[in-house]
Order: C-alpha cells, then sequence, then structure tokens
C-alpha cells in the first residue's frame, strides 16, 4: 500500500511563489506523485498569532493522524501553512496567489471574519473550496457561494439556536436579554429577538450603555425587579462578568447564558468564583464517555505541551473533512467540494469532535448548538 505523506511548511508569499514554479520537467508517473496541497490560511504573526498556531497544531495533529493511509496515485498530501496576519489585505494577496496552483485542492481558514469575507472572492472564482472552521462574524450569513463551507455557527446562528435551546429546556418563562449598546450588541439582540418571537419566548430587552458600562447596577437591579427565569448575554466576557460579580447575594440569580465568547480565560477570571453555573455556547466539547474525543485529546496534550483548545478542535475536524473527500472523491478540488456538499443531512454526516458536521444548501452548519456549564474547575458537557 502506498503511504500518504504529510509534511507542514510554514511560508511567506515570495516562497510560496517558488514552491510551485520551481518543479522541474518529469516523466508522467511523477507527476502524478507531485504533492496535493490543503493550504492552512491563518496569522501566524502579529497579535493573533497563538490562535493561529493552535489552528496550524490541531490540523497538524490530524494529518499526523492519516499519515499510513493510502492516497490516490500514490501522491503526498501536504499541509501548507500560509501567514495572513489577520490582515485582510494579506489574505486577499494569497487568495490570489493560492487560486492560480492546481496543486492546492482546499484551503482552511481565516482565524477572522474580515479576512474570510476578504477572501472568499478569489476562492469561488478558481473553484476553491474554502472551509471556515473557527470565524464566527454574522456577516458570513450572507455568503452565497457554493464552495464555502462553514462548520462553526455565526454568533447571529449562534444565539437562534440558544433561544430554541432556552426554550426547550426551561419552557415559557421569561428571559431577561443584556445586551451592550454597540454594534454587536444589536445584532445579536436582533437575531434572539426574531427566534423568541418565532417560538414564543417572552423576552425583555435591557440595555447597558458601553464600556464602562455606567448604568450596569440599574440594569441589574432591573433584571432582579423582572423576576426573570433567564438572562441571555448578548456581549462578551467584560459585560457579563459584571452581571456575575455584581449580582445581588441575596437575590436569587436567574441561569446565565452566552455565546462562545465565554469559553474563555478572560471571562473566568472577570467572573472569579461566582462565574459556576453559568452556560454558554460551546464549540468543541465532549464528555469523558466521548473516548474518541479523550484520545485526541490526550495524544494532542502529550505532542505539543498544550492544552487543546476549541480552535484546534475545530481545525482537526476541517482537516478530517478534506481528508474524507480526497479518499472519497478524489484530489481534484471541484470532487472534494461535491464530497462536502453531500454531507447535507444528519444521517449523511460526518462525525466531529463537537458533533456531527453536515450543512445546510448555504453551506452552514446544520446541527444545533452544544451547550456546556462552567463547573467552577472546568466547562462541562450540559446533557438536554
Amino acid at each position: 500500500m502506498n503511504r500518504m505523506i504529510f509534511t507542514v511548511i510554514s511560508i511567506l508569499v515570495p516562497c510560496f511563489l517558488l514552491l510551485f514554479n520551481s518543479g522541474g520537467e518529469g516523466d508522467e508517473g511523477k507527476r502524478n506523485q507531485r504533492p496535493i496541497y490543503i493550504a492552512i490560511v491563518v496569522p501566524l504573526s502579529g497579535p493573533l498569532a497563538e490562535f493561529g498556531r493552535s489552528m496550524v497544531r490541531g490540523g497538524r495533529m490530524r494529518a499526523d493522524e492519516d499519515a499510513n493511509q493510502s492516497c490516490l496515485h500514490g501522491s503526498p498530501v501536504k499541509l501548507l501553512t500560509l501567514d495572513d496576519r489577520g490582515e485582510a489585505t494579506d489574505a486577499v494577496g494569497l487568495a490570489e496567489n493560492i487560486k492560480d496552483h492546481p496543486s492546492i485542492v482546499a484551503v482552511i481558514g481565516h482565524l477572522t471574519t474580515g479576512c474570510t469575507l476578504s477572501a472568499i472572492p478569489a476562492y469561488s472564482a478558481a473553484g476553491l473550496p474554502l472551509i471556515s472552521p473557527v470565524a464566527t462574524g454574522g456577516d458570513l450569513d450572507t455568503v452565497k457561494s457554493p464552495y464555502v463551507f462553514r462548520t462553526i455557527l455565526s454568533e447571529s446562528q449562534q444565539v437562534a439556536s440558544l433561544a430554541r435551546y432556552i426554550y426547550k429546556t426551561m419552557g415559557k418563562i421569561t428571559v431577561a436579554l443584556v445586551y451592550e449598546d454597540s454594534s454587536l450588541g444589536n445584532q445579536l439582540k436582533k437575531s434572539f429577538l426574531l427566534k423568541s418571537k418565532e417560538i414564543g419566548l417572552s423576552v425583555k430587552p435591557i440595555v447597558v450603555e458601553s464600556n464602562p458600562f455606567p448604568n450596569i447596577n440599574e440594569a441589574i437591579h432591573e433584571i432582579a425587579m423582572l423576576k426573570a427565569g433567564a438572562i441571555f448575554s448578548a456581549s462578551g466576557p467584560q459585560l457579563t462578568s459584571l452581571v456575575v460579580r455584581k449580582w445581588p447575594e441575596k437575590i436569587d440569580k436567574p441561569v446565565i447564558f452566552g455565546t462562545y465568547r465565554l469559553v474563555s480565560e478572560e471571562f473566568m477570571q472577570l467572573a472569579g468564583n461566582r462565574s459556576k453555573g453559568v452556560m454558554a455556547v460551546h464549540p468543541c466539547i465532549w464528555d469523558s464517555s466521548f473516548h474518541k474525543g479523550r484520545g485526541i485529546r490526550d495524544r494532542y496534550e502529550k505532542k505539543w505541551k498544550y492544552n487543546m483548545d476549541w480552535i484546534a478542535g475545530q481545525t482537526y475536524d476541517a482537516v478530517d473533512l478534506v481528508l474524507w473527500a480526497i479518499h472519497k472523491s478524489g484530489s481534484e478540488p471541484d470532487s472534494v467540494r461535491g464530497a462536502l456538499k453531500s454531507l447535507n443531512a444528519i444521517h449523511r454526516s460526518l462525525p466531529g469532535l463537537a458533533g456531527p458536521i453536515y450543512f445546510n444548501r448555504n453551506g452552514s452548519l446544520a446541527r444545533e448548538v452544544t451547550v456546556a456549564v462552567y463547573t467552577g474547575r472546568e466547562w462541562k458537557l450540559k446533557k438536554n
């Protein structure tokens, strides 16, 4: 059996061009064995480099696990890591170069919504599949391209799914919707209210002025007087942590829900020991009975000496998707896209670390959110 060989190459644009243009002439057999590349485009320099490196580690972990399996025509598969620095202009430049090279069959990236949106036109024009595993901006919901596949819900989708979760698990309660008067806060408020109206969930919006949140005490008093059964925080770690810390000790605190932004060291540090019981959308979590997930996490941490965060887990799944598509349908970009498009229902899904992966007609992840509760020490899967 032929061996599939994986390597990771980290390069910038000038070297990237040389990589594909320096090959000499060879016989047909050698041409058939030219490497197949999966490009991972992430920030490897600049302020977001830490998150980019986590994506690369997750992708490399999956690639290394597949190193002994066969590949089409014996061609080696290599992960090509490119540095977009977290800048949209760099992302566009890399995308324009990537699209001209047939050895690349798919792209995984980018870290940020801005970079992803900026690069999509180039990938789509070239018919190159893009898997977006971590970008969550609501603007991605408006993308209409048959070449884009998102394995994480946007924040707007998370919020709508979370409204359904609250209604399903807690019934017809009143929810206090606490939101910051900002672009993000108003966007999440709108998504939550639209879905709540559709399903019959009673919601009271309560606005908090932007950081440093001067009316936070008045907002908390209003929530307490409302006697809400739950609080949905349409914000990030700073505002949510203030609600947690400043809640009056003599009044029972409603269950607090939030998006994936609460699954962070920042929130844990800001909220302190009063964060126990907070519930949030978690992009990649499993319980102790999920032996495959535990095994992958243990091997990751042994190999890299880092905790396996959700960003690494999401990128692990993204590489797994591309490898599955290559094995199933071949190494042409359109074949890869066709295989991914076939994952269009739960019974046609591919198992992922956080749950089954399948897409709606727009290429968005079709499953509901995974909700986790903070125990005071770790995030734990909340079973329905």
